[in-house]
């Protein structure tokens, strides 16, 4: 009995040895930026030009592949390694200019609500650090050959986690909110939220990648929910309007390189 466990340890050690020096990883770098928009409690609610407030943000990344940058015919592959990219990184997003905007604050319209909306300014910057599968239609290691030159662009969809440390800030044409907060409307007058804070927060991406000699070049459209209605500072439990969680939409634009490659250029 003792000489079948052993020879059962045998056969498993064996296996596992012989997976893990079949699996190769490749791991890239590269930073990207573009324009954020957020749709958050300020601005009219479904009334996207309104309830937008666009601003910046930018990235470091890591990606992560699992088979390696020198191409081994199949050596070790699966339908995994070939499709998949395990994506992180470290963002940072910021608006400065959050306010009222739409019908309800439009310069016809002139009553005390009215005027408290259009004196109210808000601000937001956040630190996120999170984490993304990424799916590609196209075979990887096929796209990473040197010598393929007709799949250069190589598409994809993610889905991610982020955990997500802000800080939203809240001003007043109208005075000073903290010690007067009749300045502000009615909802908001004891529902907001400023000072450090953190949550999470999911994100679904679609993009491509574009293939250069030396480095790729990134797009990616991402829409990210968080878990929370405190990434503006503003949570009314008074009024309807205020229930929905914040969101962003994050286009941006990058460049990755490849960390093999890259050292055997330079």
């Amino acid at each position: 009995m003792r000489l079948h466990y052993k020879l059962l340890t045998l056969i498993i050690l064996f296996s596992m040895t012989k997976t893990f020096a079949q699996l190769e990883l490749s791991h890239e770098f590269g930073i990207t930026t573009g324009p954020v928009t957020m749709q958050t409690d300020y601005g009219e609610r479904h009334h996207l030009p309104s309830s937008t407030a666009t601003s910046f943000g930018i990235a470091a990344v890591h990606y992560l592949s699992f088979y390696g940058s020198n191409y081994n015919w199949r050596n070790g592959a699966s339908y995994f390694s070939d499709h998949f990219k395990l994506k992180t990184e470290v963002s940072y997003y910021f608006n400065n200019s959050l306010e009222h905007k739409g019908q309800y604050v439009d310069d016809g319209a002139s009553n005390p609500i009215v005027n408290e909306l259009r004196a109210m300014h808000g601000k937001t910057k956040s630190l996120n650090f999170g984490t993304a599968l990424e799916y590609y239609f196209k075979n990887l290691e096929d796209y990473g050959l040197l010598f393929n030159d007709d799949d250069r662009f190589a598409p994809y969809v993610s889905a991610g986690l982020q955990y997500n440390m802000f800080t939203p800030e809240l001003t007043s044409d109208l005075g000073d909110w903290t010690t007067n907060p009749s300045v502000l409307p009615e909802k908001w007058q004891d529902q907001v939220y400023v000072g450090k804070q953190n949550a999470f927060s999911m994100t679904m991406s679609a993009g491509t990648r574009y293939k250069f000699d030396n480095f790729d070049l990134v797009l990616d459209a991402r829409w990210q929910y968080f878990f929370t209605d405190k990434f503006d500072g503003l949570d009314s439990k008074k009024d309807e309007s205020s229930k929905f969680n914040d969101t962003l939409i994050y286009f941006s634009v990058g460049v990755v390189i490849d960390m093999d490659t890259f050292a055997r250029n330079y």
